[in-house]
C-alpha cells in the first residue's frame, strides 16, 4: 500500500473537516445515526455512478471528493458514538479534533497491521451500509463502532485501488 497517498488523503480529509467544522460547527451533533448512514448511501451511489458514467457533471465532484465525504461522515459517526448527548453541549471543538484524530489513526493502525490485501469493492461496502442501516436499532454500540471501521478501512482501502489506477 503507498502509505504516502494514503496520508495525504487523510490530511485532505481532515482539512476538509475543520474546514466545515469552523465554518458550520458542530450542526451534525443533531443527526440521528440513521440520517449519517444515509448521507453515506448517497455517496456511494454516487461513486457507483461515477464509476460507471467515468465522469461527473454536478459541481466537478470527483470520486476522491465523494471518498472525502464518505470518510469524514464515518468519522462523524465514529464521534458520535464516543459522546452521548449531555457531552455534545459541553464538547469543544478541540475536543472534537482529538476524538477526530484518534479515529484515524486507530484505523490507519488496523491496516498498517494488516498483512492481506484487502479484497473490498464498492459492491461489498454498499453491502455492509445496507446491512448497517438496517440492523442500526439491533445492534450494540460496540458492533455498530466495529462496523463502522471496517467501513473506514474498505473506504481507505478503495481510495488507494484509486490513487493506484490512475
Amino acid at each position: 500500500m503507498n502509505y504516502y497517498c494514503i496520508e495525504f488523503f487523510i490530511k485532505k480529509c481532515k482539512k476538509i473537516f475543520l474546514y466545515k467544522l469552523k465554518d458550520y460547527g458542530l450542526s451534525w451533533k443533531f443527526l440521528k445515526s440513521s440520517s449519517i448512514i444515509d448521507q453515506i448511501f448517497i455517496k456511494i451511489i454516487r461513486v457507483k455512478n461515477i464509476s460507471f458514467k467515468g465522469f461527473y457533471f454536478v459541481k466537478k465532484e470527483g470520486i476522491l471528493d465523494t471518498y472525502i465525504d464518505i470518510t469524514n461522515y464515518l468519522l462523524i459517526a465514529l464521534i458520535k458514538l464516543e459522546l452521548d448527548v449531555t457531552h455534545m453541549n459541553k464538547i469543544s471543538n478541540y475536543d472534537i479534533i482529538y476524538i477526530y484524530e484518534k479515529n484515524i489513526k486507530k484505523a490507519l493502525n488496523i491496516i498498517n497491521k494488516m498483512n492481506y490485501c484487502n479484497n473490498s469493492n464498492i459492491n461489498i461496502f454498499l453491502k455492509k451500509i445496507l446491512y448497517l442501516k438496517k440492523s442500526l436499532n439491533k445492534l450494540s454500540n460496540n458492533q455498530i463502532k466495529k462496523i463502522y471501521f471496517k467501513v473506514l478501512i474498505d473506504a481507505i482501502f478503495l481510495v488507494q485501488k484509486i490513487i493506484n489506477n490512475s
